[in-house]
């Protein structure tokens, strides 16, 4: 079978007799470049099928690959899944550009909460390359996905000429802050992220008060110029609150010790009972939903500070939340705003940023950080929707007296709603517009929890406990520093087809959730069954007295021929090469089979099998005139069978045959 052929449909696979039950979902992203097809081609050679990838126009190497994998890559026969995850780039790590993958990539860390889940370090001669990583999914021993960011091609000199202190001096000159707080030692990266060529770099994170901020500078390692910098400031139950005393520095931060776990039950009304209050919510949210234990999963304290910053004095202090890589800091507020730790959905949104540096990682720019953004007002949201139990509250922010953001509406507060109004910002404007741009993905949430139509496309509600699933699985399993808005579509697609089963959740949400995506500029929309989906054909049959002679035009699947009889064996041809043919049967469920057998000489046909909502539910791609075959348990419904051959090599004289049998 060779890549690609034509458009096809990319799902999980299989070679013989095997009945699934997976998303339908079609690859849209475009086809790999030229000098990828022979790699692309040894992998659907070992795997017996074509994966589903989404590859990076910039780099041209994948970003997400789904489907069947190469059965031999089980965990079977493999020391442990380090090895496995070792074995598949060693194999295949030409699809990355890979020269030494064991050498290339670094294992940071290791889950194993529904699957497995590996996340690695891309390194260059031992220098991590910033925020590059690749997460590798199995599930009962074999690989299931692998996602990510690879940066190719980085030729550089490994040797730095200049020391890290003198890039910190570097760097705090360029601030104007002699005095910020080193929040890391100085590290030695490759940088790549907005960057060309790679450069060589020490990264210099330095915290300041006046203007807020937490910023990361890299500095070239070889001329001592500056390669990039940002602000990468987020605007944790063992609670400890502080008072700052309306300080407006950092460097006075945590301030005065004022309640501890035993004793914040006792405190008088105001902003540290607040704090106290739903810095507890927050992390009775994360464990009762999800069993994570405070924002690093382990338990770590949670430290907020509250009433930071004078009005009129300070007023980027004052006004203002965020997480500061070690704790929460609420603002005093002043005039009509109330304090910064007066609202739940503020507080868990910043407790969410936490939990997301000990995930994801997203970086606090572009859309990397509208979707860092974009995560703490979903799970800001949805806590105090159990809160409250208003669950048409879609606001952020209203019990300071403002309203920041309305995910039902983000028009409403100036922000897009759809990737076409997407904004193009400087880094120097809200950090690439990190509050703006995340109105489109808090759509799409909106729309996957209570379904709604935007544009022309319109989804189903799959309801929010389990889109709180879905949704923290892609944030912990599947994001990674530098993933987008494409990312997390793939990822809560991917997220969903994983949990199938699981906390109610089923095919039809998984495209519900693909449908809201689509709605807001991301992706097409799941197909249906009266999706048309390939051109008309005309199929003529011939046969003995026991078989069916068949007439089938084939416009679409309302005009497939059928319904099949039980145990009846069909015969028919193409009337065009490349054509495909359509039948439909309906079963009362339980175990059917279908077979496709008697191809004619040179040719190669697929047989594929789709339920009534247009999802892909089976296959047999074999090669060749190798018969093909689909079983398995099947519930009640009507069913469409494809016939589509995968070369124009089809024979419009000499038929084949197919027989199904079902209950």
């Amino acid at each position: 079978m060779l890549y690609p052929i034509r458009q096809r449909l990319t799902l999980p696979l299989s070679l013989a007799s095997l009945l699934l039950f997976v998303l339908f979902s079609v690859a849209y992203a475009a086809d790999p470049p030229p000098d990828k097809s022979a790699a692309v081609r040894n992998f659907v050679n070992d795997a017996g099928a074509e994966p589903e990838i989404d590859w990076d126009a910039e780099t041209g190497v994948p970003t997400f690959i789904t489907g069947k994998f190469p059965a031999d890559l089980s965990i079977q026969g493999q020391t442990n899944r380090v090895d496995q995850a070792h074995d598949f780039f060693n194999r295949y790590g030409n699809l990355f550009q890979m020269k030494n993958p064991t050498a290339e990539l670094a294992l940071i860390n290791a889950t194993d909460a529904d699957g497995s889940h590996l996340r690695f370090q891309q390194m260059y001669k031992g220098i991590p390359v910033w925020g590059a990583q690749l997460l590798v999914h199995s599930q009962d021993g074999q690989l299931t996905a692998i996602n990510g960011h690879y940066q190719p091609g980085i030729d550089l000199n490994p040797t730095p000429g200049l020391t890290a202190a003198q890039a910190e001096t570097i760097a705090r000159t360029h601030l104007g802050a002699a005095q910020a707080t080193l929040l890391a030692n100085v590290e030695l990266v490759v940088m790549t992220y907005h960057t060309e060529p790679a450069a060589l770099t020490w990264l210099v994170q330095l915290a300041t008060n006046e203007p807020l901020g937490r910023w990361l500078y890299f500095i070239d390692a070889h001329t001592g110029g500056i390669t990039y910098n940002f602000n990468n400031l987020p605007h944790v139950r063992n609670r400890q609150i502080y008072d700052a005393n309306g300080a407006c520095s950092t460097s006075s931060l945590p301030g005065s010790l004022v309640a501890i776990e035993a004793t914040g039950g006792t405190l008088p009304a105001g902003p540290a009972k607040d704090a106290f209050d739903y810095s507890g919510a927050a992390y009775d949210y994360y464990l009762s939903q999800f069993g994570r234990d405070s924002y690093d999963g382990s338990g770590a304290p949670i430290i907020t500070s509250v009433k930071f910053g004078t009005a009129g004095t300070c007023n980027s202090s004052a006004f203002n939340a965020f997480w500061n890589g070690a704790q929460m800091v609420f603002g005093s507020g002043g005039g009509s705003y109330n304090h910064f730790a007066k609202a739940e959905d503020v507080v868990v949104h910043e407790f969410t940023h936490a939990v997301t540096e000990y995930t994801a990682g997203l970086i606090y720019q572009f859309e990397q950080g509208a979707l860092n953004e974009s995560m703490s007002d979903i799970f800001g949201v949805f806590a105090q929707q159990r809160s409250t139990g208003d669950f048409n509250d879609w606001e952020l922010g209203e019990d300071l007296n403002v309203v920041f953001r309305d995910m039902s509406d983000p028009t409403l507060y100036g922000q897009p709603a759809h990737m076409s109004n997407y904004n193009e910002l400087g880094w120097v404007d809200d950090n690439g517009g990190v509050h703006t741009n995340s109105g489109i993905p808090n759509k799409a949430a909106y729309l996957m929890v209570t379904g709604g139509t935007s544009g022309e496309i319109t989804a189903t509600a799959v309801g929010l406990s389990k889109m709180e699933q879905i949704f923290y699985r892609a944030l912990t399993n599947y994001l990674s520093p530098l993933s987008g808005f494409n990312d997390i579509k793939n990822s809560t697609i991917q997220a969903c087809q994983d949990l199938i089963g699981s906390f109610g959740i089923t095919f039809a949400d998984c495209n519900q959730v693909q449908n809201a995506w689509a709605a807001v500029g991301l992706g097409s929309a799941a197909l249906t069954a009266s999706t048309k989906v390939y051109l008309p054909v005309l199929i003529n049959g011939t046969g003995g007295a026991t078989d069916a002679f068949i007439y089938e035009p084939n416009d679409d699947v309302s005009q497939a021929y059928g319904p099949l009889s039980s145990g009846v064996t069909y015969w028919a041809y193409l009337q065009t090469n490349g054509d495909v043919d359509i039948y439909h049967f309906t079963t009362s469920g339980g175990f059917i089979d279908i077979s496709l057998s008697s191809l004619p000489s040179g040719t190669n046909y697929d047989l594929e099998l789709y339920n009534n909502a247009g999802q892909l539910v089976g296959v047999s791609y074999n090669s060749g005139t190798t018969d093909d075959s689909i079983s398995g348990t099947a519930p009640a419904g009507k069913y469409y069978i494809y016939i589509s051959p995968t070369t124009t090599a089809s024979s419009t004289t000499d038929s084949y045959q197919l027989a199904v049998t079902y209950p």
